[in-house]
């Protein structure tokens, strides 16, 4: 990793952090930064250097980030530069897990999202990670909605024992194993929302607590909901793959576009579920969405009964079917 800073705050608080994850750092003048940009795994800006980098105008990349304590600052060149924005001092914990993001085994994390409201995202999402469990995955299922009800509530694990987000909400920096307090339902851990109080859950806590799943499971799914908050916008930034569930009918279309186009998810795919009595051709959904079309849901009411019910639902593989749909996304991961 490269760090460019004319300030010794920024230098010595990156270089820290990566010793002590067993990390080297480069420190280099912007003027050398061209020959590192593309090859170095994450860049950390000072803002004492962003007006030189900008000045280079260098190709949008990943992992680049701005450092500093002037907020100004950052607003002002976190978009020239395409970077997240660290800011100091609060934002230490959130450069550690940044950091750690690299650390051990790096487990898949996929981000399924609702292209409208009741489109079946958490029911997919909670699909998927069954159907990877059944499949002999390690995984880990990440409730990031706030307002969504709680994701244990349609998983069936209300009851079960175990930490949920309040617990986790001021989780800071690196974080170690999670899985022996986590609820397990079928093989999948579960971190969901609580009923009750609001719990403020900030996007620091969602990176420490997915840096650690990441480096425990095999795979992440995470419902981030779809509320544009910046503990959204960090679930979708961890996520290596997003799938993007939208109804099949021109409005179920036209809202996911307004979704996609505020949020931005990284490499993403269309998954449609089915209108009964209505089609959307798949060419209409890829040029309005500006995403391919991995797969088409067909319409299942058992579905619904079985999330009010806090049931797992059947994983049908017909062609269509929850389970067959399940299967050909991991197959593509």
């Amino acid at each position: 990793m490269v760090v460019v800073s004319g300030g010794g705050e920024v230098c010595d608080l990156v270089t820290t952090a990566a010793a002590a994850l067993g990390y080297g750092t480069t420190v280099c003048e912007p003027e050398s930064l061209a020959g590192r940009w593309a090859s170095a795994g994450t860049i950390f800006i000072g803002l004492d250097s962003a007006a030189e980098v900008a000045a280079l105008e260098l190709a949008r990349r990943e992992r680049v980030y701005l450092v500093g304590a002037d907020t100004g600052a950052a607003a002002l060149w976190s978009v020239p530069l395409g970077a997240e924005v660290i800011v100091l001092p609060q934002g230490r914990g959130w450069l550690s897990s940044v950091l750690a993001d690299r650390v051990g085994g790096a487990g898949e994390v996929v981000a399924v999202l609702g292209g409208s409201g009741g489109v079946g995202a958490s029911t997919l999402a909670a699909a998927l990670a069954w159907r990877a469990a059944d499949a002999g995955r390690s995984v880990a299922l990440v409730d990031a909605d706030r307002l969504g009800g709680g994701i244990d509530l349609l998983v069936g694990a209300e009851g079960e024992p175990g930490w949920r987000w309040p617990r986790f909400a001021a989780a800071d920096g690196v974080l170690g194993d999670l899985r022996e307090f986590l609820p397990v339902v079928d093989r999948v851990s579960v971190v969901s929302m609580a009923r009750g109080a609001d719990v403020e859950l900030g996007r620091e806590a969602l990176a420490a607590v997915v840096g650690s799943l990441r480096r425990s499971f095999e795979l992440v799914v995470i419902d981030p909901g779809r509320g544009g908050s910046a503990v959204c916008r960090e679930a979708l930034r961890q996520a290596g793959r997003s799938l993007v569930v939208v109804a099949g009918c021109v409005r179920g279309v036209a809202a996911a576009g307004q979704v996609v186009r505020a949020l931005a998810p990284p490499a993403a795919e269309a998954v449609v579920r089915r209108i009964p009595g209505l089609r959307v051709p798949d060419d209409v959904v890829e040029e309005s969405l500006g995403l391919p079309v991995s797969a088409w849901l067909r319409h299942d009411p058992s579905l619904a009964v079985a999330a009010e019910r806090g049931e797992r639902p059947g994983l049908s593989r017909r062609r269509g079917g929850l389970g067959r749909v399940c299967e050909q996304l991991l197959e593509a991961s």
